[in-house]
């Protein structure tokens, strides 16, 4: 085998296991260069627990505080964000965890793998994909097809267009569902337990692996006449049908594998809290997931902070459903799917009401372990608009990136930034990393967070 892979992802896959940092998954990619033979157990992996860590630190954090599910307080770091203060300082880390752990990874499975391992390398494929496009979707132009080549003298890898990007996330799903669609036979050996997110069924990665199609799909209903339908057709290849196809994170609850969201809340008290945009409409509408998302504050109430208050503290923080030290986080889900098959159906003139109350009640279902009751789904989804199917969607699928991109691509919900900010502008990407703008000489560098992405015409 070769050897190539960095040693922290022997650290990581500690974990078979789920070995991390006891606080935080965010800094667990810095590490010295000693390489170490690979197999492609530990590159997978590898992929799945950075790809937990992105989910659930500060690509999140940062997304969700922009669109006030969540909101920094002054006790800490995440005051500048609330204020929409990001530099190119902040998001190195993250930065370094997708591409030098995770997008690494995969590179080298597919270079190294492909041939004897299509399952390990389909799956690998299909979370390579779910990276980039976390990457390109805050940062727009991003390097790909140079990237990962240093080893052959290219230390300055030329940048991708975010449009390039999105031709690319469709075509490295294709090749995925094509390894995951092959006979077992063709494996030298097959992912199993090193697989934590579905144990190696190859049928489950496939409908992930629609959904995520049909997810880069819509995204570009700005830029592609045709992206209702085609994201529709995903969907309806998918075969997803239940919470059960839902391709979350895990978290042993173990002392080095907790759940990021309840590290983070114990080791940086009063750092973080609920946004009041998020908690009041879940309260108005006596939504059945408000006790289960959102936990009680100090005086045994569910409150949230407005965009401009940095100084409550004694506010909510996230409830135990996403954040107790083993909670699991939907990434890719059975609701989203629903949901897009609604915003697709709505945008071509047909029926998505029963699309849109699937969604609902399978997110109520998830979050809560009870089925919504016919009176509430009645009335969350009476009104079938964009503006409610986005409304509907941002409370399902809290704690994830694509409320941030409906958001940036809808307008939707209409939120009101925070006016005590520099730019009272909700802010619509991250910064270039420094890394890149002083060490890659062929980075696109954008340091203006209103500066808006390729797929973001409105």
């Amino acid at each position: 085998m070769k050897k190539y892979i960095k040693s922290i992802i022997l650290t990581a896959v500690g974990i078979s296991l789920l070995t991390s940092c006891q606080t935080e998954l965010d800094t667990f990619n810095e590490n010295p260069n000693s390489p170490i033979t690979t197999t492609p157990t530990l590159l997978l992996s590898a992929m799945e627990v950075s790809t937990f860590s992105t989910h659930t630190s500060g690509l999140i954090r940062t997304s969700n505080i922009f669109d006030q599910h969540l909101a920094g307080t002054s006790v800490g770091q995440l005051g500048d964000i609330q204020r929409y203060i990001l530099t190119e300082q902040d998001v190195n880390n993250e930065w370094n965890t997708v591409y030098g752990t995770t997008l690494i990874s995969g590179h080298i499975l597919s270079r190294d793998f492909a041939a004897e391992f299509p399952y390990y390398n389909g799956i690998g494929q299909v979370l390579t994909a779910l990276n980039l496009g976390y990457a390109t979707d805050l940062w727009g132009d991003i390097p790909y097809d140079e990237a990962f080549k240093g080893e052959e003298g290219n230390k300055s890898p030329k940048y991708n267009t975010q449009q390039e990007i999105y031709a690319r996330l469709q075509t490295i799903l294709d090749a995925a569902i094509v390894n995951l669609s092959k006979p077992a036979a063709s494996n030298t050996s097959k992912p199993g337990a090193d697989d934590f997110i579905f144990a190696g069924n190859t049928a489950k990665w496939i409908k992930v692996a629609y959904v995520l199609k049909a997810r880069y799909a819509l995204r570009l209903t700005q830029v592609d006449t045709g992206a209702a339908q085609k994201a529709l057709d995903y969907i309806n290849a998918s075969g997803i049908t239940s919470n059960a196809d839902d391709a979350n994170t895990f978290f042993p609850g173990t002392s080095n594998g907790l759940n990021q969201w309840y590290a983070f809340d114990n080791s940086r008290a009063n750092y973080l809290k609920t946004g009041a945009f998020f908690v009041d409409g879940l309260k108005n509408t006596a939504d059945p997931r408000l006790p289960f998302a959102i936990a009680k504050d100090d005086n045994g109430n569910y409150t949230g902070n407005a965009a401009n208050d940095l100084d409550t503290t004694s506010s909510s923080y996230i409830g135990l459903a996403y954040a107790d030290a083993n909670s699991s986080v939907g990434m890719v889900t059975y609701a989203e799917a629903k949901f897009i098959e609604a915003e697709a159906k709505f945008r071509l003139g047909q029926n998505a009401q029963p699309a849109l109350e699937a969604a609902v009640a399978a997110s109520v279902l998830k979050v809560t372990g009870t089925a919504a009751t016919p009176a509430f789904l009645a009335t969350a989804t009476s009104t079938v608009t964009l503006a409610n199917i986005i409304q509907q969607k941002y409370n399902a699928l809290f704690l994830t990136m694509e409320p941030y991109n409906d958001y940036r691509r809808t307008g939707f919900p209409a939120l009101v930034a925070n006016q005590s900010s520099n730019t009272k502008t909700i802010p619509v990407r991250f910064p270039t990393p420094s890394d890149e703008r002083n060490y890659n000489p062929n980075a696109t560098v954008v340091s203006n967070v209103t500066t808006k992405l390729w797929w973001d015409k409105d």
